[in-house]
């Protein structure tokens, strides 16, 4: 929705309410004794998607917001706003010179400061994004690495024409991760290793190590790495991997199953290249960690253990 469309709906909303008897914006913002400043939805923010939430709120005798209700706005941003208004409180209002319950009429905007005109066109090439997206990871799911190769080659180009990069990071460093996991299992190594370098930068950029994101984005550069017998590389990266899944595990531990499977994956690998670089003591105890957080985390590795 535009700005435009936004102002005219407003203003149109506004009337009506005058209308019906409620307070329109400019006089309810002079009684306003308190607000609470509505906190941006992460999915929201990850969409990129801002406007104006128009509200009506029933507020009592003494000032107290009682009940809310959405008028427009944008389905991702009402709830904050609303959870937002609730928390508000006015000056008494008076009517024919009588302390009286009011309805008022509120605007909550929403900006991430993206000009219309960029908004427009990341929300076009967006269009483009998410369906090679889902193409992409498909393919690579399904192990066609011919076409995963091809797809995930297309979503990096997609991704990188996005308007506003530093808005963009995750889908951006997303995309060269999968493209470089459809490199690594078409025995292309080195330009997997590429792809998930440039991944693990913007990591570092935009993530913390408690988010599973990022130990998930060492563990496929050290997985590169240990491919192409860069041991000591590999060693490093697996390590860091793991002590990321073991921080976003802590900090989340309603995701625990999930990401114990990641973490699982990661011991695994990191053990093998502890027997091919001669330290079976450790190798045993990563199994032993991978075995705790899942029993078949290491049935794959029959006969690949040299």
């Amino acid at each position: 929705m535009s700005r435009f469309t936004v102002a005219v709906l407003c203003l149109s909303l506004w009337s009506h309410a005058q209308e019906q008897g409620v307070i329109v914006e400019n006089e309810a913002t002079q009684h306003l004794a308190k607000s609470v400043e509505p906190e941006y939805p992460a999915i929201a923010k990850a969409a990129h998607v801002q406007g104006t939430v128009m509200l009506q709120a029933n507020v009592d005798a003494q000032g107290e917001v009682t009940k809310v209700d959405v008028i427009a706005g944008p389905p991702m941003l009402t709830a904050a706003a609303v959870d937002a208004v609730r928390r508000w409180h006015y000056r008494p209002f008076e009517v024919d010179g009588k302390v009286a319950p009011v309805r008022v009429a509120v605007e909550v905007p929403f900006s991430l400061g993206i000009p219309e005109s960029t908004e427009r066109s990341d929300q076009a090439i967006g269009q483009s994004y998410f369906p090679k997206d889902s193409e992409c990871r498909t393919a690579n799911a399904a192990k066609d690495w011919a076409a995963a190769v091809v797809a995930c080659k297309e979503l990096v180009s997609i991704a990188e024409r996005f308007p506003d990069q530093k808005q963009r990071v995750n889908e951006i460093r997303s995309s060269h991760e999968q493209y470089g996991i459809a490199l690594l299992f078409s025995h292309d190594s080195q330009a997997a290793l590429h792809e998930f370098q440039v991944g693990t930068a913007m990591a570092d950029q935009s993530l913390t190590e408690k988010d599973a994101e990022y130990g998930m984005a060492y563990y496929w550069q050290g997985l590169a790495e240990h491919v192409s017998k860069m041991e000591a590389d590999a060693e490093r990266d697996y390590a860091r991997s793991e002590r990321s899944l073991e921080e976003a595990i802590n900090h989340l531990p309603a995701m625990k199953t999930i990401y114990a499977r990641y973490l699982a994956r990661t011991y695994a690998y990191h053990s093998m290249l502890e027997m091919q670089t001669q330290h079976p003591e450790e190798a045993k105890h990563l199994q032993e960690e991978a075995r705790q957080l899942d029993p078949r985390s290491l049935d794959w590795m029959k006969g690949n253990t040299q």
